[in-house]
């Protein structure tokens, strides 16, 4: 009888597990830098699974909805073309007309606010040196959408590059989204594969779990200042 009650705690445990990170909040590693200066590498990340809607486990689509994401949030999702899971910013809702004009993003033919920052503190310590994530060659922004939105950072090259060369324009279908990354000339994202649907979409990145310095060593180093970091 000892012996049934340890495994039926377990399996309650497990199971509790199951459904908190699958249907409730999650935390996932950001192993690239397509998010950068928001997100970093090897930020593992908050997500609020019941922003929008209920999603059961090993279900890739809410069963109910009760919100939809906005512009400006910070979404997860599975990548259309391999399932690898994604993280990006949503520009474009259902009914949007999305375009560039020299690299700056316009809303239904609308640039949005958009200033050059000289404070490049934010660049430190990316979490890999590489051209595409080091900062190097690149312009930082402030972008936002409307009065209404917060504003975040972007990074776009400071010469050419795909975001200031972009000359094409995307209208939106109902119940989709576009999503880019803030890293805008180092981001797989919806310019180069699509629109995501409203409801394959996990949930909303809300803040900074905690966050590794770097994987190299015997024992990791923690970015200390980004745990708990709000994310907008």
């Amino acid at each position: 009888m000892k012996q049934f009650v340890w495994i039926r705690d377990v399996v309650v445990i497990i199971a509790f597990m199951v459904i908190l990170r699958s249907s409730i909040v999650n935390w996932y590693v950001i192993p690239t830098g397509s998010m950068l200066p928001t997100i970093k590498i090897r930020d593992h990340v908050l997500v609020n699974k019941l922003s929008y809607g209920l999603m059961l486990p090993f279900m890739g689509h809410q069963i109910i909805s009760w919100d939809a994401p906005k512009r400006g949030d910070i979404v997860l999702f599975d990548s259309p073309m391999d399932h690898i899971t994604f993280v990006k910013r949503v520009v474009g809702l259902g009914g949007d007309t999305i375009s560039f004009d020299n690299g700056v993003l316009q809303i239904n033919n609308s640039r949005v606010d958009e200033v050059l920052q000289e404070d490049r503190s934010i660049l430190a310590d990316m979490g890999d040196q590489t051209a595409c994530n080091n900062g190097e060659g690149k312009n930082l922004y402030l972008e936002k959408f409307t009065d209404k939105d917060a504003e975040h950072h972007i990074l776009r090259s400071t010469r050419g590059g795909n975001t200031n060369l972009e000359t094409r324009t995307w209208s939106v279908p109902q119940g989709r989204l576009l999503v880019v990354g803030d890293n805008r000339d180092c981001s797989n994202d919806g310019r180069y594969w699509g629109y995501v649907d409203v409801d394959r979409i996990y949930g909303k990145a809300v803040r900074v779990f905690y966050s590794i310095h770097s994987g190299e060593g015997r024992f990791p180093s923690f970015r200390t200042d980004r745990f708990f970091a709000k994310l907008q």
